[in-house]
């Protein structure tokens, strides 16, 4: 049995109330509260910002249910303990708390899932968290795997006092998508890719377009989304819409988008033809450079307006905010709405939803 938010016990049936905490790239944590309220509604409740880049909040049914959300980096089942040192985890009541939560976690999982277990802590190495290891491979049977242990156990100080157990929901991040069977350089993060269509606004009758589609990130997490009228994705290079195409077949999505070979400035694609179109052009670090940037952001804008019906969004995110900023003021088809700063392996890039201009065709957007 585990105690849940220090009130009764739970056993892992439909009516239980688990506490847990959700890992978000800073800046993305209320797209995450919005995807909590949209597919859970009425099973989430108590939403709070931890001050940690996530969110805290009960969640009552299987926890299963949440290995499947999008724009969490991790997800994690909370206990909490009373003491003032970690060895209050050696007591045998909490000992038989963080097992049965551990054996929760496995249950959730094919039986060959976790193979060992890692601590992460301040003094994971420590005598208590060597004492800890030993009795929780004893009463688990998993092995104790300080580097690489699939299962993921977080020990931390409380903020109210006493320590907490954070036990990861899944062998790797959610962020680490299984469909994810081709990766290239720069490719996007996936939970930013979601946030990405969230912005969108997504409907069933949209015509979603991908340019500089790479390795497909932004494609399958729009069809994962909901369903679309129409899913296309441009790249000129043939290893991206390869690796693409491996990743479509490898979420079940294999046939539900067309990938075609384009330069994404100069398409054939038909004029005012797409509701929504996403982007994720180089940043000019790791990949391309400043100087070629500074051609391809404004006639990227200028294609995406040809391509894009009245009205419709373009979400674009990227580092060279100056850049894509200063193009925006001169002259463009598209109006800013809305923009976005996450941080992400130590940049902050921003995402931008832009908005058609109705009123107005298609030209350059910056000398």
């Amino acid at each position: 049995m585990i105690e849940a938010r220090g009130r009764h016990a739970i056993r892992g049936s439909h009516e239980d109330e688990w506490e847990v905490e959700c890992e978000v790239l800073p800046g993305l944590e209320g797209f995450l509260a919005r995807e909590l309220r949209r597919r859970l509604a009425g099973r989430v409740h108590g939403i709070a910002d931890s001050g940690r880049a996530s969110l805290r909040f009960a969640f009552r049914g299987p926890l299963a249910d949440l290995l499947s959300l999008r724009v969490a980096q991790a997800a994690f089942l909370v206990l909490e303990f009373a003491g003032q040192r970690p060895t209050t985890l050696l007591g045998d009541q909490n000992l038989r708390r963080l097992t049965a939560a551990v054996d929760v976690v496995r249950q959730l999982h094919p039986p060959e899932t976790f193979g060992g277990f890692r601590f992460s802590a301040a003094g994971r190495d420590s005598t208590t968290f060597r004492r800890l290891a030993e009795a929780l491979a004893e009463q688990t049977g998993l092995r104790h795997q300080p580097d690489n242990g699939e299962l993921l156990i977080r020990v931390r100080p409380a903020p109210q006092g006493g320590w907490q157990a954070l036990v990861r929901l899944s062998p790797r991040p959610l962020a680490t998508r299984h469909w994810r069977v081709h990766n290239l350089p720069g490719a996007l993060n996936a939970t930013i890719a979601a946030a990405m269509v969230e912005l969108t606004s997504p409907r069933a009758q949209d015509r979603f377009l991908n340019l500089m589609c790479g390795s497909g990130t932004l494609i399958v997490e729009r069809l994962l989304r909901s369903p679309a009228a129409e899913v296309v994705g441009c790249d000129e290079s043939e290893q991206a819409l390869a690796a693409a195409q491996a990743n479509l077949e490898a979420a079940g999505l294999g046939g539900q988008a067309r990938l075609l070979r384009s330069d994404a400035t100069r398409t054939d694609l038909p004029t005012s033809h797409f509701d929504a179109i996403c982007v994720d052009p180089p940043y000019g670090n790791l990949v391309g450079s400043h100087r070629q940037n500074l051609l391809l952001y404004p006639s990227l804008l200028r294609e995406a307006a040809r391509l894009a019906a009245p009205g419709a969004a373009l979400v674009v995110v990227t580092h060279e905010l100056r850049l894509l900023e200063s193009c925006l003021r001169e002259g463009s088809a598209w109006e800013l709405e809305r923009s976005i700063r996450v941080f992400q392996s130590g940049q902050r890039p921003g995402i931008y939803l832009l908005r058609r201009r109705p009123d107005e065709a298609p030209r350059s957007p910056c000398p």
